[in-house]
């Protein structure tokens, strides 16, 4: 017999379970905030077209709130969530060194003041650019934040972008940002900015800093949204990556290129046609192979590139989102350098594939198409915003860079691109500019 003390759960431990948690992604904030996006805060200053409120934080100190409605956006996307973009594309126009790229819209970012909302309460608050930041313009020069940004686009509702931001260390500090269409109106937006703040720095300020912050906090929300080079930089973000999808695999999985290795499984197949480029032996992928359960497209990529003497980061996340399976994006620029030879040797696994399984169909490969995501749980009703769910944004789905093989085409033959007025028996990638020989 052995006596197990009994523990209740009481509001004071639940406090202090929450202040060891620190939210790392939107869904975090989302989960620890329940009225984030409520109007279950306590107003400070409040004018026509903006709010500043705040809240007591679970995990120490207060929240202060920045809501800035009706930003007129110039040119803005047609595709409302991708009206903020991505850390790495921001940082490539120069706001920031980026230090670790993890996935589209995942990167850690070395940055001397934050943009937009973040800089303004870093200048203002101090806490989330550490104990090194102060307010003179040198210092804000020398002075380095490092932050993880992580990107979340509609989400919680469909045309919602978000960016949750942190950097930890003895002085941890993190933020939230999100924009949301306006409702019944086009191209205005609505921009939240959410920061925590010491109970001591709060409790010193008057009302007239907290007016001083939200007259700043609305200059730089438009500012954020309509800067010298916004336009161009949503630009670079929409063409930044690739997304690539797999089909018509019938008879079983894809093959990739069979390099003899200790202990390597014996090839499924070999074929001449591939003898010139030292790929006469091809081998039939398994998820087995790379430690998985399932196919998953990104490691299927990655494997067969790594068997031809490559090396490019494949991702199945983007944007805060799990691709479908048959599904994968890459950096333009890094599939624009190994696009040829793949497309050469993908051709090579096609009359592998005829060859070990009979028939004329084989996998084929689209690329630039539009993104298909795994389908999530909903958040809770009451994350979502009442005018987002009237507004009933649509998402539009198009099939893009789609070239069309009859089952009787050949390996060398190339079809262009275009619209068919018939459905396709199966699909491939195979530009019209690239001749295989």
């Amino acid at each position: 017999f052995s006596f197990q003390p009994v523990i209740f759960w009481t509001p004071q431990l639940q406090r202090m379970s929450m202040m060891s948690f620190r939210p790392r992604c939107v869904e975090d904030w989302l989960e620890a905030v329940p009225n984030l996006l409520s109007d279950d805060w306590d107003t400070e200053v409040e004018k026509p077209q903006a709010t500043l409120s705040y809240m007591a934080c679970p995990w120490g100190g207060q929240l202060i709130r920045v809501a800035v409605a009706g930003i007129c956006v110039s040119d803005a996307p047609v595709k409302k969530s991708h009206v903020l973009v991505r850390p790495e594309t921001r940082a490539a126009f120069g706001t920031g060194s980026l230090l670790e790229h993890f996935a589209p819209g995942d990167a850690v970012v070395l940055r001397w003041a934050d943009w937009g909302l973040l800089r303004l309460c870093s200048i203002l608050f101090g806490d989330m650019a550490g104990p090194t930041f102060t307010t003179s313009a040198r210092n804000l020069k020398t002075a380095p934040v490092l932050t993880y940004q992580r990107l979340r686009r509609d989400f919680p509702s469909p045309g919602d972008a978000a960016i949750a931001l942190f950097h930890e260390g003895d002085d941890a500090q993190e933020g939230f940002l999100m924009s949301s269409p306006t409702v019944a109106t086009e191209n205005k937006f609505d921009l939240m900015g959410v920061f925590r703040m010491p109970d001591e720095k709060f409790t010193s300020w008057t009302s007239i800093h907290f007016q001083l912050l939200l007259d700043s906090a609305c200059r730089a929300s438009h500012w954020l949204l309509n800067g010298p080079r916004t336009r161009e930089m949503r630009q670079a973000d929409a063409e930044a990556y690739v997304v690539l999808t797999i089909q018509s695999c019938k008879r079983g999985l894809p093959l990739y290129p069979f390099v003899p290795t200790h202990g390597a499984m014996e090839p499924t197949v070999s074929i001449a046609a591939g003898e010139h480029l030292g790929l006469d032996k091809w081998i039939r992928f398994t998820p087995g192979q790379v430690g998985s359960e399932k196919f998953r497209l990104s490691e299927y990529i990655q494997l067969f590139l790594q068997n031809l003497g490559e090396a490019l980061p494949i991702y199945y996340i983007m944007d805060g989102r799990k691709l479908v399976p048959y599904q994968c994006v890459v950096r333009r620029e890094d599939w624009l350098r190994v696009r040829k030879r793949f497309v050469e040797c993908f051709l090579l696994q096609k009359t592998a594939y005829r060859r070990a399984n009979g028939g004329s169909t084989a996998p084929s490969l689209h690329e630039d198409v539009e993104p298909r995501f795994i389908t999530e749980r909903s958040p809770p009703a009451g994350l979502l915003r009442t005018g987002a769910r009237a507004a009933g944004v649509r998402v539009v789905v198009r099939r893009t860079f789609v070239e069309v093989e009859s089952e009787e085409e050949s390996d060398d033959d190339v079809v262009p691109s275009g619209r068919q007025s018939q459905r396709p028996k199966t699909t491939t990638i195979l530009p019209v500019e690239i001749s295989v020989a």
